[in-house]
């Protein structure tokens, strides 16, 4: 009876555990936090939340119905007038005020564009030819690039405001008329 007791014991014992094994569920463990501290519920509500964001941005007009143009793209001043309800002068001083604040911000970010520009020559002149080193410099281009590209587009606005009709980029830059904001 003593000895089947002895067994007993024995066979609840248990069993002895590798230091190999011991360390891969250290690591597992280890692994597991992330995954059990990741807020998913959280992340489901962003998602959801930016695709209605999304799909309020696509079911959105893009044009202003509002402001009429004619069949050859020249600006409607009588019919935009009457459809906001004043008169066609007010019409035309909303316009040059307009054509004004895209002259300015045509030139704010072209100047702006060729400060950081030249500020970019300088750190790729200093910065030293490392990969470490060389990512930032060549990082920032994009934001030359787009104050460029925000200035040329206050130009192309500015240029319609002048000639009264919607002008494509291809006829702006191939215009014998003034090139620059006024």
């Amino acid at each position: 009876m003593r000895r089947d007791r002895w067994k007993l014991r024995r066979s609840e014992t248990p069993k002895r555990v590798s230091l190999l094994n011991r360390a891969w569920t250290g690591v597992k463990w280890i692994g597991s936090v992330p995954g059990r501290t990741f807020p998913k519920h959280e992340v489901v509500d962003g998602g959801r939340m930016l695709s209605g964001l999304i799909a309020a941005v696509r079911r959105r007009s893009r044009r202003d119905t509002r402001f009429r143009v004619h069949e050859d793209r020249h600006f409607d001043l009588e019919a935009t007038a009457f459809l906001h309800g004043i008169k066609v002068s007010q019409v035309e001083g909303l316009l040059q005020s307009r054509r004004r604040q895209t002259a300015l911000s045509a030139y704010i970010f072209f100047g702006s564009g060729w400060v950081l520009f030249i500020y970019w020559l300088f750190e790729i002149a200093i910065t030293p030819w490392a990969s470490w080193s060389i990512a930032p410099v060549l990082e920032f281009s994009p934001f030359c690039l787009f104050l460029f590209l925000t200035a040329f587009r206050s130009a192309l606005q500015n240029y319609q405001l002048r000639t009264r009709r919607l002008a494509t980029a291809w006829e702006y830059l191939t215009t014998s008329a003034q090139f620059w904001p006024s």
